[in-house]
Parts: structure tokens; C-alpha cells; sequence
């Protein structure tokens, strides 16, 4: 066998294993979410407490999404409340928001100017995971991203989130490689209102508000 054929069966072996690694990684990780860590459906009111006051835990919302990335996780008093477990399942940003259009309550209301305007939370890159920050070359993100070169950008070989733009639907967490993901999302919900960034990161004269 030449050594041209022997590269191409190796360089095959090694995607097909890569792939299989990434999947089973990926069903040891589907175990019980994290409530912290967890997304609200598109549209959720905002602040968080007004969602949480307006969602009766009907479930209508959970049948009508088509990739079924809408689930429920069980609360404190044995509820159950929808939610979005990107790193499993992400938001795919229906044209028509089902989800929205299914919720009686109000809890979840579309927003002006369709699914780009969502915001369910904002992504956020670890650059001491990200193999990008390391030389080496990685695209996954940015090509999983619905709005590329606006919610996320690949400057100088880095991804970088627009954070006016990032819907927070979860599809670059889904499509990054490493394990843990070096790109997360954020819920909206631990952002600061009119900022856009982690409360535990933000240093403005607002902090004390918490």
C-alpha cells in the first residue's frame, strides 16, 4: 500500500474514531441538567421572576418544538418547568417560534423582528479551553452559529461573540468539540439588563444592585 493510501485510511480511522468519542461523551453528559445552568424558552419574560409568576407549567410549549430541544426539569415542589438544555439539544430558532405561539399564559411573548431578535442568553468562550487559543484551527462554533459574522466572528483564528447579536440559542455550545465545552451559554436570566454581561463579571456602579 502506498504511503498516500495509508494516510487516507489512517486520517479516515482517525475522524471515525474522533466522531465516535464526541458522541459518546456527549450521551454520558445527557444525564440530569443543571437548573442553573439550564435556558428559558424563546420569548421568556424578562426579568426572570416575571416569567417564573406567568408560567403555570402547562407543558404546551414542550409537544410543538420539531427538534424537541424544549424539555422540562422538575422543581423544588415537584413542578415541572420548560427549559433548554443547549449543550444537548439547542434552540434551532424556528422561523414561526411554536413554542411561543403554544404558550397560553403569556409567560413567553415573541419578539419584535422574529428569531434573530431572540435572547435566551449570550455565549461565552473560555480561551483556556478553546483549542483556537492554543494555534490550533477550529471552526465548529462559528459554522454552527445562525448568524455568523454578527452574534459570532472568527477574529484572527478566535471565535468572538457579538454580544448585541448572540441569541443565546446553544447551537455553537452543541457544536464545539472539546470536553468541557470551551463556548457556553450564559442565561439571560444571569446577565445584567441593558448589558448584556455576567453579573458575576460586571464592575459598573449598578454592581451593588446584584
Amino acid at each position: 500500500m502506498s504511503d498516500r493510501g495509508r494516510s487516507s485510511r489512517r486520517d479516515f480511522l482517525t475522524s471515525w474514531f474522533d466522531a465516535f468519542k464526541d458522541a459518546k461523551t456527549a450521551v454520558a453528559s445527557a444525564g440530569k441538567p443543571d437548573p442553573e445552568k439550564v435556558l428559558r424558552p424563546p420569548g421568556a419574560l424578562s426579568p426572570d421572576e416575571s416569567f417564573l409568576a406567568a408560567c403555570t407549567r402547562c407543558g404546551d410549549c414542550v409537544p410543538v418544538c420539531p427538534v424537541e430541544a424544549v424539555i422540562t426539569i422538575e422543581e423544588d415542589d415537584g413542578r415541572l418547568l420548560p427549559a433548554i438544555n443547549p449543550g444537548v439539544k439547542p434552540c434551532r430558532l424556528c422561523a414561526d417560534l411554536p413554542c411561543i405561539t403554544a404558550c397560553p399564559d403569556g409567560a413567553l411573548v415573541a419578539p419584535e423582528g422574529g428569531p434573530e431578535k431572540v435572547r435566551i442568553g449570550i455565549a461565552k468562550v473560555d480561551p483556556r479551553t478553546c483549542i483556537t487559543f492554543k494555534g490550533e484551527l477550529c471552526t465548529r462554533c462559528y459554522n454552527a452559529c445562525p448568524y455568523p459574522d454578527k452574534a459570532l466572528m472568527m477574529i484572527g483564528s478566535r471565535p468572538l461573540v457579538g454580544s448585541g447579536a448572540c441569541t443565546g440559542c446553544g447551537l455553537c455550545e452543541f457544536a464545539c468539540p472539546t470536553h468541557p465545552k470551551s463556548i457556553v451559554i450564559v442565561p439571560e436570566r444571569d446577565l445584567v439588563p441593558g448589558h448584556r454581561i455576567p453579573r458575576n463579571e460586571y464592575s459598573g456602579p449598578d454592581k451593588w444592585m446584584g
